[in-house]
Order: structure tokens, then C-alpha cells, then sequence
């Protein structure tokens, strides 16, 4: 609990922070290329079907990047790529980790306040955590031996000497040592996002694992740097959501849900200046003069 503890604590302070600042939010059509860091925990299941089943990841720091692209004004796609060197317990090597996910954000940005002045967000998504152990032992710890051919090789089967040994009746003296497991992740988290200007911004995430194929339960908390190259395309952008792009909507604050014609309008079906949503009589003569209600003036 203590870790998961730490992460709502990094969060808030994150919200505190930025919501008291000017940020923007991420317009539909929106491009972003960021790269993050921060504190990853390790739950001790997480080696569980490897060659090191029972021992523990070390907690560690680690990062890597993310792209992402926003869909409709609130939702976006995001893949992330994090990379992360980490010690095991009881072990004097090292091993290399790939995290890698597609995420869904829902962006509140704008919900909160119709300026857009900050943007807070929840993300759900799936992917696969690599765990590698592909390098030659370190020196002091190779097993030579001749082959028939009198060439000098090390054994990836040994048994640590030099001060550094297990005990007989430990199950992990020997190990293969070029081997991957593969574990599927899902994930959901919070963040916030904060506008650093017209194209860079930066964000605070806290973000939990779940294992599906070993379980247990993984937290990072990250801040990220981002950089923004599509920014607000009129081409891509429609305001009031009639379906007319606004760079050809001629009535960009049209009413949610009224029907409009092909210049963005709604519709005007006896063509008296009314439109047909507030008219109470469309059927009133061509010509006729009518009153804001489109009925005939008396």
C-alpha cells in the first residue's frame, strides 16, 4: 500500500500545481510527441514463469516516450514505450525491461471551465511488459571452458564463485543466461496536462499494472515534456459538432442536435427567416411577414 500511497500523493500535488496555471487543451487533430520519467514498482510476482521465479525486481527509475494523437476533442490514442535497467534481489546482475502499451485518455479539458484552463485526463489501456536477460555474465562471474576444438568459451550455465554464491539447496544457482519472458499488461491511471506555450506542454501521470498472464499489481508515477506540430487544424475542427468543419460553418455556435443544411445553418423549411428548431409555425407562406416565432404578424 505504501507505493500506492506515494503515487496519489505525487498526483495531487501535480493537479494542485497546475490547475492554478493557464493550459490549454488538446484540440481534435492534436499531434503529440513526449518523453517521460519517473518511479516504477515492482510487484514480487512480476518474475513469476522466468528462470528468476521468487526473486524480486528492485523498485527503479526509468523513462521513455509516447505518441499520441487526439481523436475527437476528448478522447485521444496514445503509445508508449518505457525502457528500464533493474536490479534483482539476491542477484548481481542486472535486468532490461520493456514496457509498451496503447493507451485511450478522455481529456477533461474545458468541462471544468469553457476556457480551457486546464487539462486533467484518465487513461486505460493494454500492452506487454518485456523482461530480458540476453547479456554474457559479467567477467568475474564467466565459467570457461575448452570445447574439442581448443577454443576458449564460457558456459551460460554456471554457478556464481568469487565470493558470490548460493547456497546448495537454493533453487536459482544456475541459470540460462540469454532468456525473455513476456507478460500482457493492462493499465489505467490519472494525469494532468499543462501548456508550457503554443506547442510545448508537460504532464504528471500516475499509472497502475496489472498483470493478466502472472498477476500482480505495478505503480509508476512519471512527468513528461511534450511537443506539439498539428495544432488546432481548422480542416479537422467543428465547433459546435453539427458535422460542418468550422473553416465552411458560416454558424459555428449552432444548438447541439438541430438539423442544418450544407453551409452550417440550421434548417429553414417555409423560408421565413426562422429557423425550423424555435419556428412554431413552418408552414407559413412564402413572403409572409412573420414574427420571432415565425407566425404571421398581426
Amino acid at each position: 500500500m505504501g507505493k500506492c500511497h506515494t503515487s496519489i500523493s505525487i498526483l495531487c500535488g501535480a493537479v494542485l500545481l497546475f490547475s492554478v496555471s493557464n493550459v490549454s487543451a488538446d484540440f481534435v487533430g492534436t499531434l503529440n510527441l513526449y518523453a517521460n520519467g519517473g518511479k516504477y514498482w515492482f510487484n514480487s510476482d512480476r518474475l513469476n514463469g522466468t528462470p528468476f521465479h521468487g526473486l524480486t525486481l528492485q523498485d527503479t527509475t526509468g523513462g521513455g516516450g509516447g505518441l499520441g494523437f487526439n481523436m475527437t476533442n476528448y478522447w485521444a490514442m496514445e503509445g508508449v514505450v518505457d525502457y528500464f535497467i533493474v536490479g534483482v534481489d539476491d542477484f548481481p546482475e542486472k535486468l532490461e525491461i520493456y514496457n509498451y502499451h496503447l493507451d485511450l485518455l478522455y481529456q477533461f479539458g474545458g468541462q471544468f471551465c469553457g476556457d480551457f484552463c486546464w487539462q486533467p485526463y484518465v487513461a486505460f489501456g493494454v500492452g506487454e511488459m518485456r523482461i530480458n536477460y540476453d547479456k554474457a555474465p559479467k567477467k568475474r562471474y564467466r565459467r570457461y571452458y575448452t570445447d574439442e576444438d581448443g577454443i576458449e568459451r564460457y558456459d551460460c550455465k554456471y554457478r556464481y564463485k568469487h565470493g558470490y554464491k548460493y547456497p546448495d539447496w537454493h533453487p536459482y544457482r544456475r541459470y540460462l543466461c540469454n532468456w525473455h519472458d513476456r507478460q500482457t499488461m493492462v493499465n489505467l491511471g490519472l494525469g494532468i496536462k499543462y501548456s508550457l506555450g503554443p506547442r510545448w506542454q508537460a504532464r504528471a501521470d500516475v499509472r497502475l499494472f496489472q498483470g493478466v498472464d502472472h498477476g500482480g499489481l505495478d505503480g509508476f508515477a512519471s512527468v513528461a515534456i511534450g511537443y506539439q506540430w498539428i495544432e488546432y487544424p481548422d480542416f479537422w475542427y467543428d465547433e459546435d459538432a453539427d458535422g460542418i468543419i468550422d473553416a465552411t460553418d458560416q454558424c459555428p455556435q449552432t444548438p447541439v442536435g438541430v438539423d442544418v443544411g450544407p453551409d452550417g445553418c440550421p434548417m429553414d423549411i417555409d423560408f421565413d427567416g426562422v429557423p425550423a428548431y424555435i419556428d412554431q409555425c413552418p408552414n407559413t407562406p412564402v413572403g409572409t411577414a412573420v414574427d420571432e416565432y415565425g407566425c404571421i404578424r398581426r
